[in-house]
């Protein structure tokens, strides 16, 4: 066998390692800060108020106004902020299984993510784009605060 051969084989091995460790460090940080509980839909509402209050008046960066006519709203801000921001926070209660889902995650591990949260409510990704830079440019605060009545809703935010 040739040498660019051996040298060819090896590289494509070594990506696919250097993939596959990707992978299991982003399920270990999932899932090692995912929670779940069973909970009533007031304690829900009460736990994502304590944190929509925490943030105050500011609009979040993503509107979502009509999920399956896909009509969203970005709130890009024009000054960047200056604070560090290093962890999104999700917040899910689904009415169907009574379950409050928290979940923690750092921040670097998003730009590895192929996944789309606006894609988990209906909204196709070619429609609709969010990346690091528009999160971290936002600073801390609110990233989605999307309701669906009586069925789901979920909290998106960074600090």
């Amino acid at each position: 066998m040739r040498t660019w051969k051996k040298v060819a084989i090896g590289s494509v091995l070594l990506l696919i390692v250097l993939l596959a460790t990707l992978a299991g460090t982003g399920a270990y940080f999932f899932f090692r800060n995912l929670e779940k509980q069973s909970v009533a839909e007031a304690e829900s509402i009460t736990a994502i108020d304590q944190v929509n209050t925490r943030f105050g008046t500011r609009l979040p960066l993503v509107v979502i106004v009509h999920p399956q006519r896909g009509d969203i709203r970005i709130n890009r801000v024009a000054v960047a902020s200056t604070s560090r921001i290093t962890t999104i926070h999700i917040l899910n209660w689904n009415k169907e299984d009574g379950e409050l889902t928290r979940a923690e995650l750092p921040l670097w591990l998003m730009r590895f993510s192929s996944v789309n949260l606006a894609s988990q409510l209906g909204i196709t990704p070619e429609n609709f784009r969010l990346t690091v830079s528009d999160i971290q440019r936002y600073g801390t605060g609110i990233v989605i605060d999307y309701a669906s009545p009586g069925a789901v809703r979920t909290l998106v935010w960074v600090d």
